[in-house]
C-alpha cells in the first residue's frame, strides 16, 4: 500500500491528511490523475487547482517531497522510483499565500507580472501592411521564453523569495520581461527593464533553483542575467548592482584576472562597506581575505586568452 501525505488548510488552520492507496489505484496515473481519484473515491473535499491536464495551463502546480513539479507531467511510478518509497508528501507550492489546501493566491504573481508589461509594443517602421516580421534568427533568440506557462514552479524554489519576498518578483516574471525586451519587434526595451529593475532584479542570489525544477526547461536565472546586460547597456547603471558587476568585470578584463575582494568591496558599495569592517576582521582572522590584495596581485596565466574569449563574446551579442 503506498501513502500520499496531503498539506492542507481549511481557511483556518494548516494540518496534514494521510490516504492510503492500493497499488493499481496509482500505476500508470499522473500526480494529478491520483489527487482525482482521491477527491472521488476517498474525500471530495481535497481542493487542488488543474485544467488542461496537458502541460500546457501551469494550473496544476504543487509540491511533492519539498520539490515542485506539474502534477499532469508527474507520473506516480517515477516517483516510486526516485524516492525509492511508497510514501509521498504533497503541499502547495512554497512562496504563494494558500488559500483552500493545494490551492495559492495568484493574484500577488500575476499583479508583479502586470507590472514589467508582459504586452509588446511594435516598432514603428513596421508597415501595417507587412506587419512585424522577424528572421528566423530573432524569433530563435526568444522562443524558449515563450515556452513558460507560468505554473510557478520556479517561484516555488526560489530562495530569494523564501528568504524576503518584499524586493523582489517571481522568476518567471524576469522571463518574460526578458522574452519582450528581448523580441527584435519591440520599440522601447526600457519599458520592460525599468520595471524589472525596481521590482529587484539586482536582487537574485544566484541559487539556480528556477532553472533546476522548471518543467520546461528555462533557466530563469539566465533571463535575469541576460536582462541585467541589456539595462546596463542602455544606461541604467547606477545602483549596488551594476556597480558590483562592473567591478566584477574590471577585476577579470582590465587587472589580474584574479577577484579581489578588498578592492571589489570598495569598487561596488564604496566608503559604505567600512560599516562591515566587524566582518571584514573575522575573514581576516579565518585567514578568508588578504588586506594586501587591495594592492593587486600577480595576473593569472592565460589572462590574455581570457580576455580574448570575453571580447568575443561582446562581438557575438551584437550581431
Amino acid at each position: 500500500m503506498a501513502t500520499l501525505i496531503i498539506d492542507r488548510f481549511d481557511g483556518k488552520k494548516h494540518y496534514e491528511q494521510s490516504y492510503t492507496l492500493a497499488p493499481e489505484d496509482m500505476a500508470g496515473k499522473t500526480v494529478l490523475n491520483t489527487l482525482l481519484f482521491i477527491k472521488q473515491t476517498q474525500d471530495p473535499t481535497l481542493n487542488f487547482t488543474a485544467s488542461c491536464r496537458c502541460a500546457i495551463c501551469g494550473a496544476c502546480g504543487v509540491r511533492v517531497n519539498g520539490h515542485a513539479i506539474l502534477a499532469c507531467d508527474t507520473k506516480m511510478d517515477d516517483l516510486v522510483k526516485t524516492y525509492g518509497s511508497d510514501t509521498f508528501r504533497i503541499s502547495p507550492l512554497a512562496n504563494f499565500k494558500v488559500i483552500s489546501d493545494l490551492v495559492v493566491d495568484w493574484e500577488p504573481a500575476v499583479e508583479n507580472l502586470r507590472k514589467i508589461h508582459p504586452g509588446m509594443v511594435a516598432k514603428s517602421e513596421f508597415s501595417e501592411k507587412e506587419g512585424c516580421r522577424q528572421t528566423q534568427a530573432e524569433f530563435d533568440r526568444i522562443k524558449k521564453q515563450w515556452d513558460c506557462i507560468i505554473c510557478g514552479c520556479c517561484a516555488s524554489e526560489c530562495n530569494k523569495l523564501t528568504a524576503d519576498n518584499r524586493d523582489y518578483m517571481e522568476p518567471f516574471v524576469y522571463t518574460h520581461a526578458w522574452r519582450v525586451a528581448n523580441d527584435s519587434r519591440t520599440k522601447d526595451p526600457l519599458v520592460h527593464g525599468k520595471p524589472a529593475v525596481s521590482g529587484g532584479l539586482w536582487n537574485c542570489v544566484h541559487c539556480q533553483e528556477c532553472a533546476n525544477r522548471c518543467p520546461k526547461g528555462i533557466s530563469s536565472a539566465d533571463d535575469i542575467a541576460a536582462m541585467r546586460a541589456l539595462v546596463m547597456s542602455k544606461g541604467l547603471t547606477d545602483g549596488v548592482g551594476p556597480a558590483h558587476a562592473k567591478a566584477f568585470y574590471t577585476d577579470l578584463v582590465e587587472d589580474s584576472g584574479r577577484l579581489n575582494e578588498v578592492r571589489l568591496a570598495l569598487r561596488t558599495e564604496g566608503v559604505s562597506t567600512l560599516a562591515r569592517t566587524g566582518m571584514a576582521i573575522t575573514l581576516l582572522r579565518q585567514g578568508k581575505m588578504d588586506p594586501l590584495e587591495v594592492f593587486g596581485g600577480e595576473t593569472i596565466e592565460g589572462h590574455d586568452a581570457l580576455v580574448k574569449m570575453i571580447e568575443a563574446a561582446h562581438a557575438a551579442a551584437k550581431e
